[in-house]
């Protein structure tokens, strides 16, 4: 998808040759998916001419600005069709059209498998969105939002290329593996159950800031580095794959927090019973299912206001 947005912007700009549009077509013509991207693009790049020209006007510039500035111009109306308005300058935030726009991704609840040019299979948690781009040198994963379980392929008949997963945090460099990346309002987890990943964080420089994550270890990074100590490798924190949470005396604001990520709305947790502990293998594609057990383990109370707004609290006899 960044492909065909590079595309679009280079058309938009009103520099681009007819050597280059005719690339275009030929890019497009390709493969379905190229098709299917720019048409995806398209219909949302239109959207600008519905805008209310004081909107587009106050957001964009005048039209002798616009001549001048026509690349400017052509990324700023891509980002208001998406309604993002401008994009940070560091790039390396989320942004909501990088996860609308993404080559895979899932939606709240939905968990998915997908195989890439390679073989390499990715496993997509809920609520993720990656980009895959291989070209003769590399083959790039960019994690946009999420979590996923990487199991990179052996490439035999060919030339080494190295396989990066990109996050906003920095990037992972597989050795022949199997790993686990999340990105989560603490930082960018990485566990590794078979070979090693070497994590680059994003406010390091030189060769000396890769961080060397063996098989069994796994650790939380921010830009400068890593968060603690590793730790022991955790496989049942990716039991997600087979469709359920497994929990050995976890915290509830924890078992909370791991289904909120599953379903729509807002699940929230009183801190007053947070740290009561729980243990089971929950089905995640039964929500309802888990809160019932939940309510029959412990003291707590389930709050209904709507489905989409779930509240658990300490249950009224309890604290009397």
């Amino acid at each position: 998808m960044t492909i065909a947005i590079d595309w679009m912007v280079k058309l938009q700009s009103g520099a681009a040759t007819e050597q280059e549009r005719e690339a275009c077509r030929r890019w497009r013509a390709e493969e379905a998916r190229h098709e299917l991207a720019w048409q995806r693009l398209q219909s949302l790049s239109e959207r600008v001419s519905t805008l209310p020209s004081a909107l587009t006007h106050g957001s964009i510039g005048d039209a002798s600005n616009r001549h001048r500035h026509n690349r400017r111009f052509a990324v700023k109306s891509l980002c208001i069709a998406l309604g993002v308005g401008l994009l940070a300058a560091g790039g390396n935030e989320v942004v909501p059209w990088r996860t609308l726009m993404a080559d895979y991704a899932t939606k709240a609840g939905e968990r998915r498998r997908v195989t890439l040019a390679d073989g390499t299979a990715v496993e997509l948690n809920t609520a993720t969105a990656i980009d895959a781009a291989y070209d003769e040198q590399s083959r790039l994963v960019r994690l946009h939002r999420g979590e996923v379980l990487i199991t990179t392929a052996k490439e035999i008949d060919r030339a080494y290329r190295p396989f990066v997963v990109h996050t906003r945090l920095g990037q992972a460099r597989a050795l022949g593996t199997r790993f686990q990346v999340r990105d989560s309002a603490a930082g960018m987890r990485i566990a590794v159950f078979e070979g090693a990943v070497e994590f680059k964080p994003a406010g390091t420089s030189g060769t000396n800031g890769a961080i060397r994550i063996d098989a069994g270890r796994q650790g939380l990074f921010d830009r400068q580095g890593l968060i603690g100590a590793l730790s022991r490798a955790n496989e049942e924190a990716v039991a997600w794959t087979d469709g359920v949470i497994v929990a050995d005396r976890m915290p509830l604001g924890e078992l909370v927090a791991e289904l909120d990520r599953s379903m729509p709305g807002k699940l929230r947790c009183d801190p007053a019973i947070a740290s009561l502990t729980i243990s089971g293998v929950f089905p995640l594609d039964q929500p309802a299912r888990i809160l019932a057990a939940i309510a029959r383990t412990l003291p707590v109370q389930i709050d209904t206001v709507t489905s989409y707004w779930i509240t658990l609290r300490p249950r009224t006899d309890a604290r009397s």
